[in-house]
């Protein structure tokens, strides 16, 4: 076997830098590895931050939809009430134009009362349909994308 010398060039060096070299190559990598922990930790307390703004806008949502729910209850007494007094204004109508009276049985400000009871109660019907739309201020949950090492 032949070895030819100008190919080759060969240099005498001391050991001790490159292993310094070595040690300081393991040191980056290892410090790589726990910056991608810290990542991952920061990343799980990002989600942290965000469920508890969640479950903040969820109990303010529930707040609002209990005050809502508890105004329900008056407005349905409010409507049987117009609902009775246009059934008995009906059945005094009906009595009176049975009895034979003159006129048309209802006075004129029976007719503007039963007009007004109808308005109050298209207002509240439509109030109560308004109240139904969804609650707008209600957000997906955010994206997240947590990586799992094997």
């Amino acid at each position: 076997m032949n070895i030819s010398r100008e190919d080759d060039e060969y240099e005498v060096i001391p050991v001790g830098p490159l292993k310094k070299l070595e040690e300081r190559i393991e040191k980056l990598e290892k410090e790589r590895e726990t910056v991608s922990t810290h990542e991952f930790i920061r990343e799980i307390l990002d989600l942290i931050e965000s469920n508890q703004k969640l479950v903040d806008e969820i109990v303010k949502a529930n707040d609002e939809l209990r005050e809502e729910l508890s105004k329900i209850p008056g407005k349905i007494d409010e409507l049987l009430k117009a609902w009775r007094e246009f059934i008995d204004l009906l059945k005094e109508a009906g009595v009176s134009e049975s009895s034979g009276t003159e006129g048309s049985g209802i006075s004129s400000d029976k007719l503007d009362e039963l007009i007004s009871l109808n308005k109050e109660m298209l207002e509240a019907i439509k109030s109560m349909k308004e109240k139904n739309e969804p609650v707008s201020y209600v957000r997906k949950y955010p994206k997240i994308r947590i990586r799992r090492s094997a």
